[in-house]
């Protein structure tokens, strides 16, 4: 209760302030909050912007190059190609992890690929087959 008060004293007093400001001033600081404002609402979208957007390109391993292209940009659905074979078309990401952890499935499979970010360039690809995992690789952005 005690800060509710303090809170809208100080809230009165900001307001009171303000409307002494002559007419010039107050435009400055309503463009000055409208910059605030918007910078913000940027500052928060690059935090959370689709972390999946890394994932896109190809990686390779010791034996086999693997292809991980979104369709239009937008990160909604996925093709997973390994030598140019397709893996999955269309999965679509069923866990995205602010840390980095995808999972890659299709409805109606029961083949998942879980692909873990280690770093900019390197990431382990996990495939499990009926909750089993069938192979685990550590594969390596290919240029």
């Amino acid at each position: 209760m005690k800060l509710i008060k303090q809170l809208d004293t100080g809230i009165y007093q900001v307001l009171h302030k303000f409307r002494k400001l002559t007419k010039k001033q107050q435009r400055i600081v309503y463009g000055l909050l409208i910059l605030f404002v918007f910078f913000l609402i940027n500052f928060i979208n690059a935090q959370f912007v689709d972390n999946a957007k890394w994932l896109e390109g190809n990686w390779s391993s010791q034996s086999n190059r693997y292809t991980i292209k979104t369709k239009n940009g937008e990160c909604q659905y996925w093709n997973i190609k390994q030598n140019d074979f397709f893996l999955m078309k269309d999965a679509q990401i069923a866990v995205n992890s602010s840390k980095g952890n995808i999972v890659l499935t299709k409805s109606g499979s029961n083949t998942e690929y879980h692909l873990i970010k280690i770093d900019k360039n390197h990431l382990g690809l996990q495939i499990f087959n009926n909750q089993k995992k069938i192979k685990e690789l550590k594969l390596k952005r290919a240029k």
